[in-house]
């Protein structure tokens, strides 16, 4: 299997990047190369296995994961951030089901994504963020209309699980049905400093496209948190996060609907707006919430520009 590893950085994770080269190094299954995709500016991190080759390109989640899947030359690739550490058999693992055609794209269980039991719990769910599934107990994760998401604690080894969306963090991946997804079309994600919902939007984008995602319960891995993402995080977050909140609804969460069911999608989305505002006033004070409802003001006027009428349709 040839296959490459993608990894996107602002070169600054230390220790946490040095073990996840220790686990690539001691890979069962060895890549064929490994890209690391850095804004321009940045220096390349001083931990190195001597074989990488690295690519700059401007700042952006999205538009430095891009840069590394299109530079890409071999079928298949491991995507990953730079604060991943896995065991050796890895990626026999979560690569079986994406090498025999089964699925487009992998991944392993991340539970610890989700909210924690409890009082968090509780508030994910009244809030529309995250709640337990009831009705697709075969998946990993169901896109809410809320733009939250339906979780499964209950993961079973030997199992597989469909998912319409996956923590970004580390996916496998064949490279054609990757690209052929055309989440190039999707760089407005980076456009307000904060690509919120960017790994949602991947994964339900290829589930609109009939590219299949899956969960491989058998192959964990750790995600180690280097938060370089959450320096600096202030109100330009909440606004960020409202703005794509309001895309990820529009463009995909309505995708081919009209009439009844469009205003039907609605409804638990405007609960979601309005509790969120309200919750994010009250944990995180005025500014917060002021910036929120900005960010729909914001998004909901982008959606009148020409700019995103011109966006391509999400399936051909």
């Amino acid at each position: 299997m040839d296959y490459s590893v993608i990894i996107r950085t602002i070169g600054k994770a230390g220790a946490k990047y040095q073990r996840l080269l220790a686990s690539i190094e001691r890979s069962t299954i060895q890549p064929k190369e490994i890209l690391v995709v850095l804004p321009d500016g940045y220096d390349p991190p001083p931990e190195t296995l001597g074989k990488e080759t690295y690519l700059f390109c401007e700042k952006g989640m999205v538009n430095q994961r891009l840069v590394g899947i299109n530079a890409c030359k071999t079928p298949y690739a491991l995507i990953l951030d730079d604060d991943i550490a896995f065991e050796p058999g890895f990626i026999e693992k979560v690569s079986a089901p994406v090498v025999d055609g089964s699925y487009g794209l992998s991944a392993g269980p991340l539970t610890e994504f989700f909210p924690n039991r409890g009082k968090q719990a509780f508030l994910s769910a009244v809030m529309g963020l995250a709640c337990p599934t009831v009705f697709h107990k075969s998946r990993y994760n169901s896109v809410l209309q809320t733009t939250g998401y339906s979780y499964n604690r209950h993961i079973k080894p030997g199992r597989l699980y469909e998912t319409q969306s996956a923590p970004w963090t580390c996916f496998f991946a064949d490279v054609e049905k990757l690209k052929s997804i055309r989440f190039d079309d999707e760089r407005w994600l980076d456009m307000n400093g904060y690509s919120a919902h960017d790994d949602t939007i991947m994964f339900y984008k290829a589930w609109l496209c009939g590219i299949k995602s899956v969960i491989v319960a058998d192959a964990p891995y750790q995600h180690l948190d280097a938060a370089t993402s959450r320096i600096g995080v202030n109100t330009k977050y909440y606004s960020s996060l409202s703005f794509n909140s309001y895309i990820l609804w529009k463009r995909f969460l309505c995708h081919n609907k009209n009439g009844i069911t469009k205003a039907l999608s609605y409804i638990p989305f405007r609960y979601h707006e309005l509790i969120c505002g309200f919750f994010y006033r009250l944990l995180y004070g005025k500014e917060s919430s002021i910036a929120y409802r900005q960010g729909y003001r914001e998004a909901r006027a982008w959606t009148k520009s020409d700019t995103y009428r011109d966006l391509p349709p999400i399936t051909k």
